[in-house]
């Protein structure tokens, strides 16, 4: 019997980008240790390359055997016409065997409710007739069940347990963010050291977000870009709270903000923004101050201070940092980079 041939293109559509993004670092596992993937994994994105250099980076033949990964994010952001569109599927039909190309859309291609009516966006469309190249796969936001149900599973992967009522909390908590999900649910295994179920009062003692979501202090600070009085905040609360605790809530707050802001940016107004957050589990009034800080950012710079959040919760998951130096390597790279201007 053949082995089933390995797909040359991936689509993937990640609404949900921390799901995403594991999938593709395990697809970057496979091409081999760090040296390995250091000559065969290249990243590129789509603002800023051109059709050719694609090409060239696309049909380079792997080091040593085996394959190339070749990660392009924002795939469609040079694809600008119908002539563009063909010959960037012309391309895609060129790749070798020998590369997985990457296709990293941040998002769904075609809005949920026409993809249910059957609708597709036209690289959708290439893909499915393409199922013996071309892997496709959307990465949507768990809720609700979903979640609960993630939770239950995951922690079972990890080799410890949730009762469901726990599960049930923690799904609350964490809304859809599957990013905070995988941090908590790793918190509270650890907490219980693996010896028996995560129980609904772990939750309530370790991640009592609900109750502090509103704490805009740092939040406040940092969009202002002031180091100093970023600082003088957080020596505050490091006074009353844990310095792993205040990061989660700095990036919960964030990730609200960030929500808001996508929001607006899809046209709606501030109150269907509130409507948006709230089928979200973001209660009023954090759905309020959110909409409130998202209307004085710039989309760009919060998802830079996104990715620096998930780096610096990498670091401190990895045992690299702790979460208090995280905390002020985050104040120090607004202040010096001063990312809203």
């Amino acid at each position: 019997m053949g082995t089933t041939p390995k797909p040359i293109v991936y689509l993937i559509q990640a609404e949900d980008e921390f799901a995403a993004t594991q999938f593709i670092a395990n697809l970057e596992s496979k091409i081999g240790d760090a040296g390995m993937a250091a000559l065969n994994v290249q990243r590129l994105d789509g603002r800023n390359i051109t059709l050719d250099t694609l090409r060239d980076t696309a049909l380079v033949l792997p080091f040593f055997g085996g394959r190339r990964l070749v990660i392009l994010e924002n795939p469609l952001a040079f694809v600008n016409s119908e002539n563009a569109q063909s010959k960037f599927l012309a391309l895609l039909e060129e790749v070798p065997t020998s590369t997985a190309l990457v296709l990293f859309e941040r998002g769904l291609l075609t809005d949920p409710k026409d993809y249910e009516k059957g609708k597709r966006h036209w690289l959708e469309r290439w893909a499915e007739g393409k199922k013996e190249r071309v892997y496709m796969r959307q990465f949507r936001l768990r809720r609700g069940a979903e979640m609960v149900q993630y939770i239950l599973e995951r922690a079972k992967q990890l080799g410890g347990a949730f009762s469901r009522s726990a599960a049930e909390r923690l799904a609350e908590i964490v809304a859809e963010d599957s990013r905070l999900a995988e941090m908590e649910i790793q918190k509270l295994l650890n907490y219980v050291n693996r010896e028996r179920a995560v129980e609904i009062s772990d939750v309530d003692q370790l991640c009592p977000y609900l109750e502090s979501v509103e704490n805009f202090a740092l939040v406040n600070a940092l969009r202002e870009g002031d180091g100093r009085k970023a600082l003088k905040v957080l020596r505050q609360m490091l006074n009353e709270q844990d310095a792993i605790f205040i990061f989660f809530s700095v990036v919960h707050q964030f990730r609200q903000i960030l929500l808001a802001k996508l929001a607006l940016e899809e046209g709606q107004t501030p109150a269907e923004a509130v409507q948006t957050l709230s089928r979200m589990r973001v209660s009023l009034y954090p759905a309020r101050l959110a909409i409130e800080q998202a209307q004085k950012l710039p989309l760009d710079g919060l998802r830079y201070l996104y990715q620096q959040l998930l780096e610096l919760d990498i670091s401190i998951k990895n045992g690299e940092v702790d979460a208090e130096v995280a905390l002020e390597t985050l104040i120090a790279k607004f202040t010096i980079h001063r990312i809203w201007d």
